[in-house]
């Protein structure tokens, strides 16, 4: 949702081609692109609409969508007990009221 659209050009470019167009000083080049790319994005209205499709919640173009090979959709789940006892270990182990190797209810944290 914070890609502007000649970012996606650029990036429709990088996948599809395999190539970058780079001009500076009135000099033109055409560079190889040959790399992996892993990408993340927040859902439109910032929470995932699970009646929704995936382009319909990144709202990233169809074609940009088609060059990736695989998706994995993190959600989290609120739950107000567990985030509040999650919250709360980090502000102990950050003011070292306790050690890094508790654990909290049913989350265990190394």
């Amino acid at each position: 949702d914070k890609m502007d659209i000649t970012d996606q050009v650029a990036i429709h470019e990088a996948m599809e081609q395999q190539t970058i167009s780079v001009t500076k000083a009135g000099l033109h080049a055409t560079l190889n692109a040959r790399a992996s790319l892993l990408a993340a994005a927040n859902p439109v209205g910032g929470r995932y609409d699970r009646s929704r499709t995936l382009r319909g919640n990144v709202a990233l173009s169809a074609p940009i969508l088609s060059r990736f090979d695989l998706f994995f959709v993190v959600l989290d789940e609120c739950e107000e007990v567990s985030d509040y006892n999650v919250a709360k270990h980090i502000l102990e182990v950050h003011r070292g009221l306790k050690g890094k190797d508790d654990s909290v209810g049913d989350v265990a944290f190394p």
